[in-house]
């Protein structure tokens, strides 16, 4: 090893340059380490050390990162350990190296280390032989989801409280009656608010059925009250597990994930289901018996109190997997940032789109779940909207056509397929295709720029100061595979190096997972003043 590469081994430990190494030392260090098999234990480092006017190491620092058979030529390597490890722990080499080089007892060195997950502390054992929960939360499928969120519920209580409101309008109507006696007879039984609404069904019912007469409607209304109160009923027992699942989640000892996400519309909850439930099902993962939120089986009437329950789930799960969809949400996006605040890691899943197949998937879709793709996609990615028209006539305006004529919002409307002519089916097909390349074009990106770009993918640990970076996958597989390395404190990290900063890249993602940065202003000034009352700030930046 040449005297010069040596001397930049022990700024890269230390954090600082080496300093007024005289001449006769520097000869010294040339006969010592010309060899690159020569044994260096303990006290021979720290002579080394002192030649280079560095200061010395205790016993455990030595052990753990160059070991009994450090030689010349494994010193660099022993570096780079410690680097790693600095890197998870402080953000900064220069207290790193302070704080760990003097601890004297290795019960108390390895302790500092285990308190971030420096070392392997998470055996696969303990969560494969973790004992049975309790209780378990009830299941609730995949084409119930929906009715946990706050968007078809209401939906569903609005069309049950109407159509009871006709189906009590045409109880002792007199014989004779016509649309005019039904509508009086209504504005009088109704609130206000609801006058407009319950107008606007009578007016879709005729403009689908122009030679419709009141008896048809009359009909319409009592083939669609059971269905609707069916409806109402299923929401009510849905809702009742969802709460009971809460309340089981509160009680589980351990909670490993989160899930971030954003869920509004049905098929966003059903999106989300399905990616779980791969996920959960990967090999990776199935043995573990993993504790984990999912907001697709949990449910809370009262929004503040699902936002501090979701709140103590961040705090105590030890990630968070965070679902890339087409726009940033405020709450999810609160959710990643809370997570790296905590120093926790976050595991951004962007999924990859096979633009054939999610076409395909599209098209057998309902008119409503097509067109709030289209608006999503058309806010989103330039090329959509010049690709994908709104004109009168063009396939966006008859999607809207369709959904309009659904006059229950809670039912479930028929699938387009199977409905339309051939003209008007390969106008839906290019549609969803167009669709479904936007998604790609979207997805992509998203996912490029929370690796490389985004200035908030890497944030600091608001207790520690240490920055941490967002871990993007695009595969079910693969984010199981990093799920499990993260969950194990087995994460597989190489430390790289450009003339701005230091990264400690994860290598399932290829992401960054911590920095530190060589700005020397940067440097000095962050841990002056973030970390001024833990072991002063001195520790930090000299």
């Amino acid at each position: 090893m040449q005297v010069e590469g040596f001397l930049r081994l022990l700024q890269e430990l230390t954090g600082t340059p080496c300093k007024g190494v005289a001449d006769g030392d520097k000869q010294c260090l040339v006969a010592i380490l010309k060899d690159d098999q020569r044994a260096i234990d303990w006290s021979q480092f720290n002579e080394l050390l002192l030649l280079a006017n560095k200061d010395r190491v205790q016993s455990p620092f030595f052990s753990f990162f160059f070991g009994p058979k450090c030689t010349v030529g494994t010193i660099r390597r022993g570096v780079k350990q410690f680097q790693k490890s600095a890197m998870l722990l402080f953000g900064n080499f220069i207290f790193a190296y302070r704080r760990l080089s003097r601890i004297k007892q290795q019960a108390a060195f390895m302790l500092e280390l285990k308190e971030v997950g420096a070392v392997q502390r998470d055996s696969v054992s303990q969560y494969t032989e973790r004992a049975r929960k309790l209780v378990e939360a009830r299941h609730i499928g995949r084409g119930d989801t929906p009715l946990v969120g706050y968007l078809l519920a209401p939906r569903i209580v609005a069309d049950a409280e109407r159509c009871r409101l006709f189906h009590g309008a045409f109880e002792g109507l007199p014989d004779g009656s016509n649309w005019k006696y039904l509508a009086d007879r209504l504005r009088a039984l109704a609130r206000p608010s609801e006058h407009s609404p319950l107008m606007a069904i009578i007016d879709g019912f005729r403009r689908q059925k122009p030679r419709a007469s009141l008896g048809d409607f009359r009909d319409f209304v009592a083939e669609s009250l059971p269905q609707i109160e069916r409806r109402e009923k299923r929401l009510a027992e849905v809702q009742r597990a969802a709460t009971r699942n809460q309340d089981i989640y509160l009680t589980w000892n351990h909670m490993d994930v989160y899930f971030a996400t954003s869920m509004r519309s049905v098929w966003e909850f059903q999106d989300l289901y399905d990616f779980i439930d791969r996920l959960m099902g990967q090999q990776e993962l199935k043995n573990l018996k993993l504790r984990y939120f999912d907001p697709t089986q949990s449910y809370t009437s009262n929004p503040i109190n699902k936002g501090l329950v979701e709140s103590l789930m961040l705090k105590r799960a030890k990630c968070t997997v965070y679902s890339v969809q087409d726009v940033d949400t405020l709450g999810k996006d609160s959710e990643l940032a809370a997570t790296l605040a905590q120093g926790k890691p976050v595991i951004a899943y962007a999924p990859h789109v096979d633009v054939r197949r999610r076409a395909a998937e599209l098209v057998c879709q309902d008119a409503e779940a097509v067109l709030e793709r289209v608006e999503l996609v058309r806010y989103a990615d330039e090329t959509a909207r010049g690709e994908i028209k709104v004109e009168k006539g063009g396939p966006a305006d008859f999607l809207s056509t369709c959904e309009k004529a659904c006059l229950w919002r809670s039912l479930p409307s028929e699938k387009l397929l199977g409905h339309l002519c051939p003209s008007c089916l390969k106008q839906l097909r290019d549609l969803c295709a167009a669709i479904a390349r936007a998604e790609k074009r979207i997805y992509d990106k998203r996912a490029d720029t929370l690796r490389r770009r985004h200035p908030l993918a890497v944030q600091v640990n608001l207790s520690n100061g240490v920055a941490t970076g967002v871990l993007v996958v695009r595969g079910v597989k693969e984010c199981a595979k990093l799920l499990r390395s993260v969950l194990t404190n087995d994460m597989q990290l190489d430390v790289e190096e450009d003339d701005d900063m230091w990264y400690l890249r994860e290598k399932i993602s290829g992401c960054v997972y911590r920095v530190v940065t060589k700005n020397p202003r940067i440097t000095n000034c962050f841990w002056n003043f973030y970390l001024q009352q833990r072991e002063g700030a001195s520790d930090y930046t000299s």
